[in-house]
């Protein structure tokens, strides 16, 4: 596997395991499974056992299949529009895997033969489970069933839930700001902010690439993006881009400086704090669109 392919892997697989919503969904189906007893486990296996057995059973094949909707999302990125067709892709595949892994468990834990016709049998036990847990997570990671929450972002509510980093807190102010001055003639929101999740919709700052995603940065938080930059862009509203990874709102320059020496460098400060280099390139339309900003 090679190291871009890696590192988005693993950029999927913790973009997963940070939304609450699978934890529950897990804990509810565990406790369900081990309240019912299924597959004859009520009658064979005491509650601890019981508790234990669906515990491991049911952790081991979440995380198998995790693993392949997660690779496979990364995997098909640029050759696969649908990012549901690509996580159902990964949950196809993994019903092997996880076939396996249920048959070792029962054959470890409920002495049950392992073969090939019982690691068949177990796979496809596991197709169905594999694409619901992929639907599972397309919905966790979408936002979109938030309508209520998205109505309350949309009309500027000043209940705002906490920011996700203390490098931004000081832009929260700012955007309460540009809420307030422009109350009597509100901007239309960017669509690019219908693609994280509702409580980190705050008014956009600054786009940067990180592999195959685009980090979108707002005055409430961040959120990792599978997306190319030229498409995040062209939803993002108005703003510059500054460099071949970075885009910066109009609303969130903070100031612009200039750095001397023999290769003297133009740097954009955003309004959380960051200094981002301006390509040769850019620099003549970043002075003209930001040139009042331009600090010694």
């Amino acid at each position: 596997m090679s190291d871009p392919l890696l590192q988005s892997t693993l950029r999927e697989l913790h973009t997963h395991l940070k939304r609450p919503r699978l934890w529950l969904v897990f804990a509810l189906v565990v406790g369900l499974f081990v309240v019912t007893g299924p597959f004859g486990t009520y009658e064979r296996l005491a509650f601890p056992t019981r508790l234990g057995y669906w515990l491991v059973l049911l952790a081991a094949s979440w995380a198998s299949a995790l693993i392949s909707i997660a690779f496979f999302d990364a995997l098909l990125a640029t050759r696969l529009p649908s990012r549901l067709g690509r996580m159902l892709v990964g949950a196809i595949v993994s019903a092997l895997p996880v076939g396996l892994v249920i048959s070792v468990i029962n054959f470890a834990l409920l002495i049950r033969p392992l073969n090939v016709l019982q690691i068949a049998e177990n796979a496809l036990v596991a197709l169905p489970i594999g694409v619901s847990f992929s639907l599972l997570a397309w919905l966790s990671m979408s936002g979109t069933s938030d309508s209520v929450a998205d109505g309350v972002a949309d009309a500027g509510d000043s209940t705002a839930l906490p920011a996700a980093s203390p490098a931004i807190s000081s832009a929260q102010e700012h955007d309460r700001g540009i809420t307030a001055a422009t109350s009597t003639d509100v901007p239309e929101r960017p669509a690019l902010l219908d693609r994280v999740p509702v409580d980190k919709r705050g008014t956009l700052i600054r786009l940067e690439v990180q592999d195959h995603y685009v980090l979108v940065v707002t005055t409430r938080g961040e959120e990792l993006v599978l997306m190319r930059l030229a498409d995040a862009m062209a939803e993002a509203g108005a703003g510059q881009q500054i460099h071949r990874s970075h885009w910066v709102s109009d609303t969130g320059v903070e100031a612009i400086s200039r750095q001397g020496g023999k290769n003297p460098k133009l740097l954009v400060q955003t309004i959380d704090g960051k200094q981002l280099p301006v390509s040769r390139s850019q620099m003549p339309e970043v002075r003209t669109r930001w040139g009042s900003l331009t600090g010694g």
